[in-house]
């Protein structure tokens, strides 16, 4: 039996997902690409700084007390140091926020390409002003949706994915149709019904062979820390395109009735 569900495969979505760098307006996407990647070095540089701080086993034995914590006596509890615990809350903040600020950019990327897609206008000032119209919604949708993602993670892997998969589309809807953060999280929900095995075969081949290698990088250098920003900006606007191109299928895929 055929594919009913509307939603390509992984290697029919990757020729255009790939053109990362292909906006009409070319100059768009690399601005867009060097704000995200200013972001990422920020974000990776100020953790990286942090494990240059503090030895290795330091922070090994704050992971080992936040896991163990029912399991032993105040007594036993490693206190670490006010500096410690500091310069990791910085660093940590530092990190989210460069995120953060990182994903409102690539809102500008998507809504650019989501603009391409409905032949609607796509330029500089469109697209900022597009996607920071709905800067409250989207800050909103990125910190709620992170959320779910990583408690449904934490409970094996796959209610994570599951989650993923139900709700990465809600980002398409605030900036496409200016759905509210609950609608668009119940419209994303609402049209991955019976898709959601089709869209997370893709999900999970993008993430096996674009993100697990970066993954796999060791940042322990400057020059990791470089790479890996670099490589993260790069994967981050390929996804932003196989999450519209499958948006696209979903949303607006006409049905094609044969005699």
């Amino acid at each position: 039996m055929g594919n009913s569900s509307g939603v390509k495969t992984f290697f029919e979505y990757l020729p255009e997902s790939i053109k990362f760098h292909k906006l009409k307006k070319e100059g768009l996407a690399r601005f867009i690409f060097v704000l995200v990647l200013f972001c990422q070095l920020l974000g990776k540089y100020a953790l990286y700084k942090y494990t240059q701080m503090f030895p290795i086993e330091e922070i090994e034995k704050i992971y080992n007390n936040l896991t163990s914590l029912s399991s032993k006596s105040s007594a036993d509890i490693y206190q670490p140091s006010i500096h410690i615990l500091y310069a990791f809350l910085v660093a940590l903040g530092i990190s989210l926020l460069a995120k953060l600020v990182s994903n409102l950019f690539l809102s500008v990327y998507m809504y650019s390409y989501l603009s391409e897609q409905r032949g609607k206008e796509s330029g500089f000032r469109a697209s900022f002003s597009g996607a920071f119209k709905h800067m409250g919604r989207i800050i909103a949708y990125n910190v709620i949706f992170g959320l779910i993602v990583m408690f449904g993670s934490m409970f094996f892997v796959i209610p994570g994915i599951i989650a993923y998969v139900m709700f990465v589309f809600g980002y398409c809807y605030v900036l496409d149709l200016k759905l509210t953060v609950a609608d668009a999280m119940t419209a994303s929900s609402e049209t991955t019904k019976g898709k959601k095995a089709q869209i997370a075969g893709v999900l999970v081949a993008y993430f096996a062979i674009f993100k697990l290698p970066i993954f796999l990088l060791v940042e322990n250098s400057m020059a990791g820390v470089l790479i890996g920003a670099f490589l993260t900006t790069i994967s981050s606007m390929i996804l932003q395109r196989f999450i519209i191109k499958i948006y696209m299928d979903l949303e607006y895929k006409v049905e094609v009735t044969h005699r």
